[in-house]
């Protein structure tokens, strides 16, 4: 029950962490480029002098160029440092569906894969926490194409099935896992819907009319089920429509 590292901890999930950690009553250090924690950038003894005290990290670093190399790199250097810092476990955050054959193609999940060796690869036991898309990921991928007057907006979307969850579920997943030992583990919510159907639910409870025109994208597993959890997967209660009701 010691200090939590938050690796990336200024970012959007980091910060969520770094939230959830304080309603837990745990002590929390955000690291992030922001804060002079350069993973591809620093020394060696710099990052590990930053762990110091760290009883566990939980990784939530996005490498800039989405290159696998990038996050080969950074995962690696992450596991010299937190055993040069005598750091006990490491938490990475990874993607539900990043190693499907049919998502092989995509850039940015070949890096997460590569991540995950990363984390594995050391002598500092790893756990991975892999997610599904979060509720969040709504605003991301609705990309307007234009107004249409009292009818509201036109937008497009990537023809996607998925099974969306809260972040702050996936932060508190995060900040539980770094606790226990064990293997890795899925977090997902509720409720299946394609990424068409997210969009509508989201604006719509924010008083915007959309209209959303589903397209495809050279990436198979988007489309073919690849994205959605395993039988396993922890799944969480929040529903996207009491989400998206939430003020902000």
């Amino acid at each position: 029950m010691g200090t939590v590292a938050v690796v990336g901890g200024t970012g959007r999930m980091g910060t969520l962490v770094m939230t959830e950690l304080s309603a837990a009553g745990r002590t929390g250090v955000a690291l992030s480029r922001r804060t002079g924690f350069d993973l591809l950038g620093g020394s060696d003894a710099e990052l590990a002098s930053r762990l110091e005290g760290a009883t566990a990290i939980i990784d939530c670093f996005d490498a800039p160029d989405h290159r696998a190399a990038s996050f080969t790199r950074a995962a690696q250097r992450l596991q010299l440092a937190a055993a040069a810092a005598g750091v006990e476990r490491i938490v990475g955050l990874s993607i539900v569906g990043c190693d499907a054959p049919s998502l092989r193609s995509m850039p940015y999940y070949q890096g997460k894969v590569a991540q995950e060796h990363g984390w594995h690869g050391g002598s500092v036991p790893a756990r991975v926490v892999r997610t599904t898309q979060w509720f969040e990921f709504a605003r991301m991928i609705f990309h307007p194409v234009g107004p249409l007057g009292p009818l509201g907006y036109l937008g497009v979307v990537p023809r996607m099935r998925m099974r969306p969850v809260a972040g702050r579920a996936v932060a508190r997943e995060l900040v539980a896992t770094a606790d226990v030992a064990g293997g890795d583990r899925e977090v997902a919510g509720p409720d299946e819907m394609t990424a068409a159907e997210m969009a509508r639910t989201v604006f719509g409870l924010h008083g915007r009319r959309v209209h959303v025109l589903t397209v495809p994208t050279p990436f198979r597993g988007f489309a073919d089920g690849a994205l959605l959890p395993g039988p396993d997967a922890t799944l969480d209660t929040a529903r996207l429509a009491d989400w998206a009701a939430e003020p902000r």
